[in-house]
């Protein structure tokens, strides 16, 4: 005998609480070595992605009760407003504590307040015994999760928008005072974002518990693509072991010795005579356009001569630093630093721990 679509919801429900569960352990637990030493820095929103998996256990009762109309009220509020304000929590998360950008979460606070309160209130539905939605009125209750789907979806966007600003912002190693930004993972994240808003509408638009079971089975699969990916540390290691393992023998071969040290000196020029490292946005772009040698050519000898580009620059900032507050006691740090080419206090602290190690 064919089981009826809403049971074979309902056993789709159960492997998505499974899948939660066991994602939520294996972010908790897992932290590869030495990257555990230091959590908040290479897993930033950890305790997030833990809450947002853990909160799949709200499904249970649909998974016990399948055929129930309350029940099913709760599974299309969970998987329309509620996933996608997961989703935006955690590039929040994730990418905003990378930048040491706080300011999300009030607003997320603000947002997910009633999101909150319609999941807690579907899920009293559920628990109760009786038909409650249909003792309510059933047109206001889809009318609250359709205003709050269409509400968290645009903050989604607003919140994939600003971090595909960091990206362009911080794409390759080209900045001097980079935000030690993922950008390769911020790309793979807004697309199964993507994928995830249509799947969330999908399901809320066509609203058949058969058509739900498929989605709760993708969206499952899209969860576990979110925690493979961040499994491992996407934060930068400490700059001199980098400029150790990544080795350039293109820039030897590709011109003599003669011609490095003259490409060295018009670095030295444009960057230590002319001062250029206390511009706070300097990239490797700008050194080629004053030195008159292309990017490729620049970037090349950087990793192999002098360290990396923001090793070489930040040094310099560094001894800037030290030398002002010794020729002007007086001054406050945050004079220092800005003086130096720093533009913040936690990228001078950021970098002098990375150079210091």
């Amino acid at each position: 005998m064919a089981l009826s679509p809403s049971y074979l919801c309902g056993m789709s429900a159960t492997v998505f609480i499974a899948v939660g569960l066991v994602l939520a352990a294996v972010r908790w637990f897992h932290m590869c070595r030495p990257f555990n030493r230091n959590p908040r820095y290479y897993y930033p929103g950890r305790p997030f992605v833990v809450g947002v998996y853990l909160n799949a256990l709200v499904l249970l009762p649909y998974a016990l009760f399948p055929q129930s109309p309350d029940a099913w009220y709760l599974v299309r509020i969970y998987f329309l407003p509620v996933t996608i304000c997961h989703f935006t929590i955690l590039l929040f998360s994730y990418f905003g504590n990378v930048m040491q950008w706080k300011k999300w979460r009030g607003p997320m606070l603000v947002i997910s307040l009633p999101v909150a309160l319609a999941l807690l209130s579907a899920f009293a539905l559920a628990v109760w015994p009786g038909d409650q939605v249909g003792a309510l009125a059933p047109a206001l209750l889809w009318s609250v999760l359709y205003v709050l789907g269409i509400i968290l979806t645009g903050v989604c966007i607003v919140a994939m928008a600003v971090v595909l600003i960091w990206v362009k912002r911080f794409d390759e190693d080209d900045f001097s005072n980079p935000a030690d930004f993922p950008v390769l993972l911020a790309r793979r994240w807004i697309v199964l974002v993507i994928v995830t808003l249509a799947l969330c509408w999908m399901a809320a638009v066509v609203a058949s518990p058969g058509f739900m079971a498929v989605i709760m089975l993708l969206l499952a699969v899209s969860a576990v693509l979110f925690v493979i990916s961040a499994l491992n540390p996407h934060r930068s290691r400490p700059v001199e072991e980098d400029s150790e393992q990544r080795e350039v023998p293109a820039a030897k071969s590709a011109a003599s010795r003669s011609r490095q040290q003259e490409i060295l000196q018009a670095i030295h020029t444009v960057v230590v005579e002319r001062e250029a490292y206390l511009d706070s946005h300097l990239t490797i772009q700008d050194v080629a356009d004053l030195s008159g040698y292309s990017r490729s050519t620049l970037s090349g000898l950087f990793k192999a001569e002098l360290g990396g580009f923001f090793s070489y620059v930040n040094r310099l900032r560094l001894a800037h630093v030290a030398a002002y507050q010794k020729a002007h006691p007086e001054a406050r740090l945050q004079e220092a630093l800005e003086a130096s080419g720093f533009n913040s206090r936690q990228a001078y602290y950021n970098v002098k721990k990375q150079l210091t190690i």
